[in-house]
Order: structure tokens, then sequence, then C-alpha cells
């Protein structure tokens, strides 16, 4: 019996939604959403110094056309059964390559050693999105930012926060000729929008944080955010992780949307959060399980870095949400996290994940 014959039989796939249960799914997906858009305005906040809150680098959204083709289904479906090793009768269902991708990378995860340090470090590069351009001849302007947070173990000390922001482009050849076509305009000042956004890139920022009497920290799956501590303490087990990441969602509402709930939850245990490599490990185990998770093996992130995307995809009321993950096959590690929704898009890709004992400092004025 090989490893993969033992998780198979240990973690058989359940077999995934109707059509009806996914078009109710509506109302914790927008939730979700609303959550996203609560941690733009603390971004949003804490570059203004208007007070100060420890910021999630929360996993951001961007459009899937990219990628050209379509996510593939891994031979070994929820319809090939085979029969338990051992057993004579009793069949399992087989893995997909999706679990069985993020399972290799659990045991790859959990093999690292925990690591503790004076700050733990999170350094990501954000795409955003934003349309602009004439009525009914609009285009898309792309935004990169280098994002830094340094949070000690005792998130009631000192924390830093920094950026550097590399203004907006035309996102693709097609926006690029749009902008041409309607004069290359330098800035553009947006309904929402306070001051008008820009082309120009800006000096890096860096502030000082001091949070009295109780920090704002880590959201994973919830609305109360998490300590250091608190994520410390989080369940290694699967089966108690999963059950802690949904402990909010509305058991009246169908099934999919407390897997998206929960993919989300998992996904930021990954890289957002100073998760041990056990907790991380077993963020990956929940994923594994979980229903409707897809897998397209060689494709590179941003930075060029090659990598399995992991996607899970729901359908609500004819509209598409997706949340996606570009994950090291060789490591374990997650390198990029991307979302689509008819609410926002954007695109993290993870540059630093991890305890440091280094001086907190300004990021560089340099893409990666």
């Amino acid at each position: 019996m090989d490893e993969f014959d033992k998780i198979r039989s240990a973690f058989p796939e359940r077999p995934g939604p109707s059509a009806e249960v996914r078009n109710q799914a509506r109302r914790q997906v927008l939730a979700l959403a609303t959550n996203e858009r609560r941690r733009d305005r603390w971004l949003a906040a804490a570059r203004s110094g208007r007070f100060g809150i420890a910021l999630t680098a929360t996993a951001a959204t961007v459009a899937l056309a990219a990628l050209g083709a379509p996510l593939l289904l891994s031979p070994g479906g929820d319809a090939d059964v085979r029969p338990v090793p051992g057993t004579s009768s009793a069949p399992t269902l087989r893995l997909s390559a999706a679990s069985q991708a993020l399972l290799a990378a659990a045991m790859q995860q959990e093999s690292h050693e925990a690591a503790t340090g004076k700050y733990f470090r999170l350094r990501t590069l954000w795409y955003s999105h934003r349309t602009v351009g004439k009525p009914g001849d609009s285009y898309e302007l792309e935004r990169r930012q280098v994002v830094e947070r340094w949070t000690p173990p005792n998130q009631s000390d000192e924390s830093f926060f920094g950026w550097a922001d590399f203004g907006y482009r035309p996102a693709t050849a097609k926006d690029k000729a749009k902008w041409r076509a309607q004069g290359s305009p330098k800035s553009w000042q947006l309904s929402y929008e306070r001051t008008p956004i820009t082309i120009a890139p800006e000096p890096p920022k860096f502030r000082s944080m001091k949070y009295s009497p109780r920090p704002d920290g880590y959201y994973i799956g919830g609305t109360k955010p998490l300590t250091a501590a608190e994520v410390a303490a989080l369940p290694t087990d699967p089966a108690a992780l999963r059950a802690f990441l949904g402990r909010e969602i509305d058991k009246s509402l169908p099934a999919d949307a407390g897997t998206y709930t929960i993919f989300s939850g998992a996904s930021q245990l990954l890289f957002e959060a100073p998760s041990s490599p056990k907790l991380r490990g077993a963020a990956l185990r929940v994923l594994a399980a979980l229903p409707g998770v897809n897998l397209r093996e060689g494709v590179q992130d941003p930075l060029g870095r090659t990598g399995a995307i992991v996607m899970l995809s729901v359908d609500v009321h004819g509209e598409r949400y997706v949340s996606q993950l570009i994950i090291d096959r060789k490591t374990g590690f997650l390198l990029s996290s991307e979302e689509l929704s008819p609410m926002k898009r954007g695109k993290t890709v993870v540059l630093e994940s991890g305890w440091t004992n280094d001086t907190p400092k300004p990021p560089v004025a340099k893409l990666p």
C-alpha cells in the first residue's frame, strides 16, 4: 500500500453540490465580498494615518482570462471507485489530482521546522484593477504595489506597515491601444475616489503603529480578528480546523456557500497569518477534502515561478465567484492567491511570509 492509497482511504472525496444548491449561495458570498471591501477601507485608513490597524494582506481578486484555457479535472474524480486495499468489496472514492497535490503539499509543509523571530514579516506584491475611459469604450488599468507588514508576537507591541506604489498602467495590449486612442491620459478622476488615480509612482511609505487597548489582527474565516497567539493555538487536526473555519457559516445556507468560506479561510492561513508548518499543513488538508476543487499543473505566477493552480468555482444566480491558489509543488508554499468576483478583481503575489529577526525598514522602490 503506497502513501496515496492510505490517503485515499482516509479522505474520500465527496460529490459536489447540485446546480440548485449553487444558485442559492449568494448571501454568503456577498458577505465575503463585504468583508473584502472593509479590509480595503482599513488599508486606506492606515495609509492616511487616521488610526492604527494591523492590516491583513488579503487574497485580492483578478480576472482569470489570462490562463488561456479552462482548469482541468484530473483523472480519478468522484466517479472513479476502487476497492479499499485489504477488503474485498467495500469501495471508496478515489481522490482527484487536486486533492492528491494538496495532500502532497501538506506533507512538504509539515516537514519544515517551526520558526520564531521578533516579527512576522509579510511582503506581497498586489495587483488591482480599475475600469476607466469613455462610456461604451472603457478599458482596464492595473495598479501594482509592494506591501509589507511587520508584526511582533505580542500584537500590543509596536508593529510596522509600509508600501511602495508603482502607479496605474493599461492592463493589456488591447487596453493600451484604447488608452492611446483616448489621448494617453496620465490621471483619472473616479466618482468613488477622493483624488485622481495616476500613472505616476509614489515614494515608499512606512509607518509605525501602536495598538491600544486591543489590536485588530488576522481575519481567518470570520468577523472577529485573531491575535498571533490565537492563530498559534488553532487546531492542527484537519477536521477540527475545518469546523473552526466554518464556525460562522449560516447553517440555513446551501453547502456551496460554506465551502467557499472555508476555502477562503484556509487560504489565508497559508501566508497571511503567522501559521506554524503543522497549521499550514492542516489548512492544505482542509482544502484537499473540499468538494469541487480542481487542479491545473505547470502554471507560472506573475514572477515566473512555476506551480500548480488549485481552484474553487461557485456560480451564484448567474454570477461566477472563483478562488485560486498557485502552490509550489516542491515546497508546499503558496506563491500567489487570486480571486474573481463581480465585486472586485486583483491579485496577491507572496514575496515573503515568515518570522524574522531583521529590523523593520521601508520597502524598496523597485518591483521584484
